[in-house]
């Protein structure tokens, strides 16, 4: 391949290719290259992931929310119990 002979000679003779310089892996980074980094990046999600689920905007669920109106005032007793009927089911 073209890019194997534009590498740069060695001490020694050994050529040097421009992708790989005798890493023996692709590109020079080999697996434990690559754990460090993981082990940085994967506390990093797991926290993200934690944070948002702890912090981010709860909606609530319908029973939630028909609590809230009625508490309000915006819907009266019987409307209320009534829903709440119809949204938890037969029991």
């Amino acid at each position: 391949m073209a890019w194997e002979t534009m590498g740069a000679r060695k001490p020694g003779g050994r050529r040097c290719s421009v992708l790989a310089c005798e890493m023996g892996s692709m590109f020079g980074m080999s697996w434990w290259m690559w754990f460090p980094g993981l082990l940085v990046l994967a506390p990093v999600i797991v926290f993200g992931t934690w944070a948002v689920s702890r912090f981010g905007p709860r909606t609530g669920g319908p029973v939630r929310i028909l609590e809230e109106r009625y508490a309000r005032g915006e819907i009266d007793a019987e409307e209320f119990e009534r829903r709440r009927a119809t949204l938890e089911g037969p029991r």
